[in-house]
């Protein structure tokens, strides 16, 4: 929470005011609700919670991030430099010798995940990847948006995966780990050698 501008003086799940002792904070994230503590706030949470992360969303796009900004990181530290993109499109899966239909789900229940985006979430993707973040995948690697693994697996150039279609990535050294002193070094190392650059 932080502090709040003089209009709000009440707040907004008890009432209480400047007037009754407490000092009254707004919501920190999104800047629309008032409490008086904590306690209220958390009493607050599940019906303000959806409206909150929204607002937050909204203030972070008209700010220039985008709503995946946050789920970048891995676990090595490195952080995913691509874009997360909902599957919306269908494939065999060889690995587990399964077809997986609309936002990377078993193809019979492709459909009701696909109305549940539409109509629950209201095609919201920051409120879809909540709850099914398996259903993206980052532009950069090919993982699916829940894995948060650090130097790529080979497994990410087979062309058989769902995340993979459509990209082109080319094998070598990931982007996420470049060093640039290695690779000055990497690079002497071969023109003294005469290997092709």
């Amino acid at each position: 929470m932080s502090d709040t501008p003089k209009q709000q003086q009440k707040c907004d799940v008890c009432g209480k005011g400047r007037d009754d002792g407490v000092i009254i904070q707004i919501c920190g994230r999104c800047k629309s609700r008032s409490f008086c503590g904590t306690a209220c706030q958390r009493r607050d949470w599940p019906s303000h919670k959806e409206d909150c992360r929204s607002k937050a969303a909204e203030a972070e796009a008209a700010n220039g991030k985008a709503w995946y900004d946050r789920n970048r990181k891995c676990e090595d530290g490195t952080s995913h430099f691509g874009q997360l993109e909902l599957i919306t499109w269908s494939g065999f899966q060889s690995e587990i010798s399964e077809e997986l239909g609309w936002g990377n789900c078993v193809a019979s229940e492709s459909a009701e995940l696909k109305r549940k985006y539409e109509e629950q979430f209201k095609s919201d993707d920051t409120r879809m990847y909540r709850y099914w973040p398996q259903g993206f995948r980052w532009t950069c690697c090919g993982l699916a948006g829940d894995q948060r693994a650090g130097p790529l697996p080979d497994s990410i150039y087979r062309k058989d995966k769902i995340e993979r279609r459509g990209l082109t990535l080319s094998r070598g050294p990931d982007k996420r780990s470049f060093n640039p002193g290695k690779g000055q070094i990497a690079d002497a190392a071969r023109a003294f050698l005469g290997m092709p650059m």
